[in-house]
């Protein structure tokens, strides 16, 4: 099915999910609101202890609350569906980290709005450009890659990437099952499953400016274990 073109002035909403952001989140909201295309946006509070809620709200920020920490792919899927019945066409998730310049956006929209693709990911690796991860998360990232390309035949040199673009009907998808945690290359075996196009373009990400990740050395070893049978499941499980 061929992807479904989106006109330039379709309505854009960029989802930022943040867990105890309060020290990156006002920068990246300014930068958000500098992005010179039209686009809403909203922070989705995933159950923060900090000041995370108060510091999007002194930035002048729609905050969506969740009522506990939910998980990345709670928020994410939260920020989706309510993307979705406020009628949006599109949808950007950026994470509240700081890593994602927003002023990639509009290189990201781009094959939307021409019909080449449902969904863009914005891929550090394409230029190697910026700031590239950790040798350990690199080597989960590579392996992913050559995962994807074996078991479903599409190559995806950033699949843990979090910065992304939907069309509305990639973005259903997303909405009705999405992972509740480490959720971006299950999201990429979802789509090509059900035939929606998939494409990379070249960002420049940056370290996070303050704070620390959540997916340390063994949560990352975990991570790749989980995912790699999961992956191994919907190889033999038939397409829908």
């Amino acid at each position: 099915m061929a992807p479904t073109t989106a006109a330039p002035h379709a309505r854009s909403l960029a989802i930022i999910p943040a867990f105890n952001e309060e020290e990156n989140l006002g920068r990246l909201i300014v930068e958000t609101r500098a992005v010179p295309v039209p686009l809403d946006f909203i922070v989705i509070d995933d159950g923060s202890t900090d000041g995370t809620a108060a510091a999007a709200a002194a930035a002048d920020a729609p905050v969506l609350r969740m009522p506990f920490n939910c998980g990345i792919g709670g928020a994410v899927q939260a920020g989706i569906r309510f993307a979705l019945a406020e009628g949006y066409e599109q949808i950007v998730r950026l994470d509240g980290d700081g890593q994602h310049d927003p002023c990639a956006i509009p290189d990201l929209l781009a094959p939307l709005h021409d019909g080449g693709a449902d969904f863009v990911i914005g891929s550090r690796y394409l230029e190697g450009e910026g700031f590239q991860s950790t040798a350990l998360r690199r080597v989960g990232i590579r392996w992913f890659s050559l995962l994807l390309r074996v078991i479903c035949g599409v190559h995806v040199s950033d699949p843990t990437s979090g910065f992304w673009v939907a069309n509305r009907r990639a973005a259903v998808l997303l909405a009705e099952e999405y992972a509740s945690d480490y959720p971006e290359v299950d999201s990429v075996v979802r789509l090509q499953r059900q035939g929606c196009t998939i494409r990379e373009v070249p960002v420049v990400m940056r370290a996070r400016p303050a704070g620390g990740s959540s997916i340390d050395g063994p949560r990352a070893l975990y991570y790749m274990l989980k995912v790699t049978l999961a992956l191994a499941i919907v190889r033999l499980r038939p397409a829908a």
